[in-house]
């Protein structure tokens, strides 16, 4: 009789458990990526917001600027005009006002630039020395690029 060698022990089964770590870390890696791609664009969509903030901040301190410059000039050539403004009616100071503010606006547009746009919104004196050459103004100014818009509120002192 012929005898079959003794088999050797095998080691257990394990076929097909490769394939599911593999599927489980590709898994992994897929939601991390995902979820890293989410936050860049929300960070990007945030980031882009807030630049169109500050850029409508800084429209609406030009604006305030551009005013200051008005308002100082007319100060000290023209004091009648500030004085007419003063004294006027106050059914007829909203019409001087909006004449006075009229030309305070971007002076031209470069081509290439963001879309930008600032307004002064309305403004009142408050107080005139004629005697010394100073009044109190309140400006409220308006800035805007695209759909951001920022408002500035100042009181002004403005001397000869």
């Amino acid at each position: 009789m012929i005898r079959n060698p003794p088999e050797s022990p095998r080691p257990p089964e394990r076929k097909g458990i490769a394939l599911p770590i593999v599927l489980g870390a590709i898994l992994c890696l897929a939601i991390w990526i995902a979820s890293l791609s989410y936050t860049i664009s929300q960070s990007r969509s945030r980031f882009t917001q807030m630049v169109k903030f500050r850029r409508s901040y800084f429209m609406a301190r030009s604006a305030l600027q551009h005013f200051f410059l008005k308002v100082k000039v007319m100060q000290r050539r023209n004091p009648e005009v500030m004085n007419a403004l003063y004294t006027a009616p106050p059914d007829k100071w909203n019409a001087l006002a909006r004449t006075f503010v009229e030309d305070v606006q971007i002076p031209f547009d470069t081509p290439g630039a963001y879309e930008g746009h600032y307004e002064i919104a309305s403004f009142s004196i408050d107080t005139q020395d004629t005697r010394k050459g100073e009044m109190v103004i309140q400006i409220l100014a308006e800035g805007q690029v695209e759909t951001a818009k920022e408002t500035i509120r100042r009181i002004y002192k403005v001397t000869q």
